[in-house]
């Protein structure tokens, strides 16, 4: 049987009269968890990749931006080689998690703020993040704006972004974006001019 949305807003209380003691019990057991089982929340039938677009970090960082569905799929992994990269991550043919890398010319004027970079995703005021690289939060997604010299792209700078709508709770996506585009700028940043030692 199919629930309905009064369904799931009132438990059923049916019962049928099998037995005198277990038979009654267990009727009532089914007919109760029946409605939870119809109306519990999707879940992931995907296994969490062991990397996130590229970058291998603690699964537990990343896992939260992982929605629900059957088949997970990703793009080409971020490298910081060329002067933008783009990464996205598709779950059941759709694009559910975007991260991207950008190099900025040094002679572009005026230079990127997390603020105006926050901007560019909508009317949002940048949520600053706690941690080594400034960094700072949207609704939807995080970023870090790091100085990094690049003489391949006249560059001084370089932004990590990370973008998702899987976490609804605003406290809480900033809490897991902010934590996971710290751990992530520092793994990338390993791979760049400025992280090689």
């Amino acid at each position: 049987m199919t629930s309905t949305p009064a369904d799931c807003a009132q438990p059923h209380r049916r019962h049928r009269k099998i037995g005198r003691h277990t038979g009654v019990a267990a009727a009532t057991a089914v007919a109760l968890l029946a409605p939870l089982t119809a109306c519990s929340d999707p879940q992931r039938e995907y296994a969490v990749p062991s990397k996130l677009c590229g970058i291998r970090l603690d699964k537990s960082l990343y896992a939260p931006i992982f929605p629900a569905g059957k088949q997970e799929k990703q793009e080409d992994p971020i490298k910081g080689e060329a002067d933008h990269e783009q990464c996205n991550v598709y779950i059941d043919g759709f694009v559910k998690i975007t991260v991207s890398g950008l190099w900025t010319d040094r002679t572009i004027t005026p230079q990127p703020t997390l603020a105006t970079l926050v901007a560019e995703h909508g009317p949002y005021k940048a949520e600053r993040v706690p941690g080594k690289y400034p960094a700072a939060t949207w609704p939807s997604g995080a970023l870090t704006l790091v100085e990094c010299p690049n003489p391949k792209y006249r560059a001084n700078l370089y932004s990590l972004t990370i973008a998702t709508q899987t976490i609804k709770d605003h406290d809480k996506s900033h809490d897991v974006l902010g934590k996971l585009i710290q751990a992530y700028t520092e793994k990338v940043l390993e791979m760049l001019p400025c992280g090689k030692s």
